[in-house]
């Protein structure tokens, strides 16, 4: 038996094969493998939309890893020339038939035949090539999976571990929600349009601080030697280890934090001289001077049945004959407000179902809206809140006009 012999195209993609392996390899063990995580599932399609976003911004941070992540994209997502070397070679069998029955072929067809069999030719050696490479390079990024999903295999309750180099930043588009694992043991639901950036000395230094814009909940994890500090833009959340809800999002009419079980002290960015120590059942609503909507809307009416000064300390609200908080509802995803302005509701709607809302009669931005709403579509979501109030809609899209 002769031994097997490397042909010279195999020659050619040997060298190749063990750049891209080493290449592979080279990034596989980059400080930052988040990105690396990120792209391999979303090249196997198991990315979720917000591990998109996550994987742009933490290309966009880098121009050299854009460019690595571009090329491996494109490699990935090449695809061979139209197979029409079978149409040729079905077209050279039949007129290899006419020669066989007699018939001759003039000299210009004679020529067509020669250039078909040459270009039919290189067509076979540049499709093996173009095949063999593109097993390889598909088998080279599997096992960058399949190694990727074995380190960081998701629990069962899909919770997302996360690695870092610098800075760890997770966030959610409209209409999407996500429970994170802080590398401290704290677990931290996420809602729609939200944010959260958490430092690298998170489980190693003195305080654990985390930036956040949007909403979230935190189940933080007790240690009294490392206290745990929330920023946002207006206030700052200090605990030692405790279940709260703090709602931030910058054109809110508000900002909050509801405390569910523990103790917190809140802070005033603006003020941080001055202290606020909320007990369980107990919210702090800080007017949200700078939002535009809000004064915008204020210049208008009062937002809420109750006037509300620039801070207060209330009562939680629960789901009438229910243990179920308002404040925090969202994580068991119940979206629900009670005595609410509809201009603000529309601002949940958006974000809940990840769509927009145009009022062209004004009259009912001030309208008080209650509801809950748990699997309803958007269509039957805005049916109810017509019945309870009169007005009329319209959905194109995912554009939603209030007449």
């Amino acid at each position: 038996m002769q031994p097997h012999s490397i042909s010279p195209t195999q020659k050619k993609i040997l060298p190749d094969l063990g750049e891209f392996i080493h290449y592979a390899l080279s990034i596989l063990l980059m400080s930052n493998d988040r990105i690396w995580i990120l792209l391999a599932r979303k090249l196997s399609g198991e990315a979720f939309l917000t591990e998109i976003d996550e994987l742009n911004r933490l290309t966009s941070l880098c121009p050299q890893q854009q460019k690595a992540v571009d090329d491996v994209a494109t490699w990935w997502s090449e695809n061979p020339c139209a197979d029409s070397d079978f149409l040729e070679a079905t077209y050279l069998a039949h007129l290899e038939r006419m020669k066989q029955k007699g018939l001759h072929l003039n000299e210009e067809a004679q020529k067509s035949q020669n250039n078909l069999k040459e270009n039919l030719a290189f067509k076979k050696t540049a499709t093996r090539k173009f095949f063999l490479k593109k097993v390889l390079i598909a088998g080279c990024l599997f096992a960058v999976l399949l190694i990727t999903w074995i380190i960081f295999k998701p629990s069962q309750d899909s919770t997302l571990a996360l690695s870092f180099a610098k800075a760890a930043e997770v966030s959610t588009s409209n209409g999407a929600r996500s429970k994170i694992l802080l590398p401290d043991g704290t677990n931290v639901w996420l809602n729609s349009g939200s944010k959260l950036t958490y430092s690298k000395d998170l489980n190693t230094g003195l305080i654990r601080e985390v930036f956040l814009t949007g909403e979230a909940f935190f189940d933080v994890v007790k240690n009294a030697k490392r206290p745990f500090i929330i920023h946002t833009t207006k206030m700052d959340v200090k605990v030692l280890g405790t279940q709260f809800n703090v709602k931030a999002y910058n054109d809110d009419k508000t900002i909050e934090t509801s405390l569910i079980k523990g103790s917190v002290e809140v802070f005033l960015t603006n003020n941080p001289g001055r202290k606020y120590l909320l007990k369980p059942n107990q919210k702090l609503v800080l007017l949200n001077e700078f939002s535009d909507k809000a004064a915008k809307s204020r210049s208008t009416a009062a937002l809420s049945k109750s006037s509300l000064s620039l801070i207060e300390i209330r009562p939680l609200t629960y789901l009438q004959g229910t243990e179920t908080d308002v404040e925090s509802s969202w994580t068991k995803n119940i979206l629900s407000f009670e005595d609410e302005a509809f201009i603000e509701v529309a601002k949940k709607l958006e974000r809940w179902y990840d769509v927009d809302f145009e009022f062209k009669n004004k009259n009912w931005e001030l309208q008080f809206l209650n509801g809950t709403f748990e699997k309803e579509t958007l269509e039957q979501a805005m049916r109810a809140l017509k019945y309870s109030t009169g007005f009329n809609y319209n959905i194109e899209g995912r554009k939603i006009t209030i007449f």
